[in-house]
């Protein structure tokens, strides 16, 4: 187990939206920034916020690729509701080379690249 959640900085962030060409990784809403500056411009008056495509506590690292940015809704409903620490969704990918597992998951976000 890895330590606490560290959140992603601020600066991987911004790539990640830009390498989404401006929108959620998951619905696809047009995001116009990180964190809630961008929230009265969202459909939804939602912020949006860098999710771990491996999730930290599974030893993601906190890189680009494993960084896809997620309005609030999309992020909640990625972690089930708000339940964090589960992660047997992650399961398929497990054995696999950290760069592999990345790889695997980030495709089964539409907006990623």
């Amino acid at each position: 187990m890895v330590g606490p959640h560290k959140p992603f900085p601020i600066s991987i962030q911004n790539d990640a939206l830009k390498r989404q060409r401006g929108k959620c990784g998951s619905c696809g809403s047009p995001i116009f920034s990180v964190g809630t500056s961008g929230a009265s411009a969202h459909k939804f008056g939602e912020g949006a916020e860098g999710h771990h495509v491996i999730p930290h506590q599974m030893g993601g690292p906190l890189t680009l690729e494993n960084c896809v940015v997620l309005c609030k809704s999309c992020h909640y409903s990625v972690h089930r509701g708000g339940h964090w620490k589960y992660t047997e969704q992650y399961n398929f990918v497990k054995g696999l080379p950290m760069a592999q597992r990345v790889a695997a998951v980030a495709k089964l976000y539409p907006h990623y690249r």
